[in-house]
């Protein structure tokens, strides 16, 4: 929902001005999903906000729920016609978290992440962004799950420092007290590496969580993998980083997806806690690690064993670092497997 949109539609019905902080109420605090369903309002006025500024700006295209109900997946279709794909999972009981796109596709390419056999379609605009959050909110209270939707992750489709106007623009909105009213700590943005964009983050938002997809510490390796490293390799990044720890005193969490044979090595793991030694207090870097999500092969419990090998290489010189929870495997919601095909466009 563009706020503006509706206050400007408000202003050109004559609405009194209180109409905007029952609507705020209503959308934010209450989760209603429709204009009818604020009975404050005349009919008329309902009536015509809905044609005006319509709540959402994508309507749900298909859903998923996984087996166990952790997770669940939508596809929205946007108002072009274009598609992008969001998820919620249920990490603990009462606790959710929203995994937001940014982007319909991504031109990063990385070679482990379904998204990037898309390529880039274009930037999600701020309202597209955080549209997601909110469609997640009324869905839980349609479908009476129970807890609080408290963490967003910039962590979906699309590169979000790419994006980085309507990212921040989405961010501001997020946080804002008078609408979703979440808190700084609770917001993580996922980056590939975008060096100058890192620094600039650090600026702006020094309380949102900064998250850094790695995958690879040798030059060569990582730009194999993740092909932005091209023009922002290592050292670059190793700056930015610098730069971010000492700018705003907080954690970065480092994403690291473990590809058999590729990167899951001893020598890969020496080379990642070189590489974090060399920028600053292992305590100031947490390594979430992440098996390998396949969208077409099965998972192979295997895999784990040595994920929790290289977790324990990683801890025994004092670098922090846990598996995540690959929640919505089955229904291709978990990291790197979200993918609108060409069947689903």
């Amino acid at each position: 929902m563009n706020l503006q949109r509706v206050e400007a539609a408000l202003k050109d019905l004559k609405a009194p001005a209180f109409r905007l902080e029952q609507l705020r109420q209503a959308v934010f605090r209450q989760s209603r999903d429709s204009y009818e369903d604020i009975s404050v309002w005349p009919e008329s006025l309902r009536r015509s906000l809905s044609q005006a500024a319509p709540l959402l700006s994508a309507n749900l295209a298909e859903l998923r729920v996984s087996g166990d109900g952790r997770a669940h997946k939508a596809l929205l279709r946007l108002s072009d016609g274009k598609l992008v794909e969001t998820v919620l999972l249920r990490p603990s009981p009462t606790r959710w978290t929203t995994c937001i796109s940014s982007q319909v596709g991504c031109a990063i390419g990385c070679t482990f992440c379904a998204t990037g056999l898309m390529g880039l379609s274009r930037n999600l605009t701020p309202e597209e962004i955080t549209d997601q959050v909110l469609f997640w909110r009324q869905y839980m209270k349609r479908e009476s799950l129970p807890g609080n939707l408290d963490n967003v992750v910039y962590m979906g489709m699309g590169e979000p420092f790419a994006c980085y106007e309507q990212t921040a623009a989405s961010l501001r909105v997020l946080m804002d007290q008078k609408q979703f009213a979440i808190g700084a700590r609770h917001i993580s943005v996922s980056t590939s590496g975008l060096a100058p964009q890192i620094e600039r983050f650090a600026e702006d938002f020094p309380q949102v969580n900064l998250a850094l997809s790695l995958h690879a510490a040798e030059d060569g390796l990582r730009a194999r993998l993740v092909p932005v490293n091209r023009a922002f390799p290592l050292g670059r990044l190793a700056q930015a980083l610098k730069v971010y720890l000492s700018k705003t005193n907080r954690k970065v969490f480092v994403e690291y997806v473990l590809l058999e044979g590729e990167n899951d090595g001893p020598s890969h793991a020496e080379a990642l806690i070189g590489y974090f030694k060399g920028i600053g207090p292992c305590e100031r870097l947490h390594v979430n690690l992440i098996v390998f999500n396949p969208t077409e092969t099965p998972h192979r419990p295997s895999l784990e064993s040595q994920a929790r090998w290289f977790q324990q290489r990683l801890r025994k010189a004092g670098l922090p670092a846990t598996l995540r929870q690959n929640l919505g495997r089955d229904i291709r919601g978990a990291c790197g497997q979200l993918l609108v095909s060409r069947n689903q466009a």
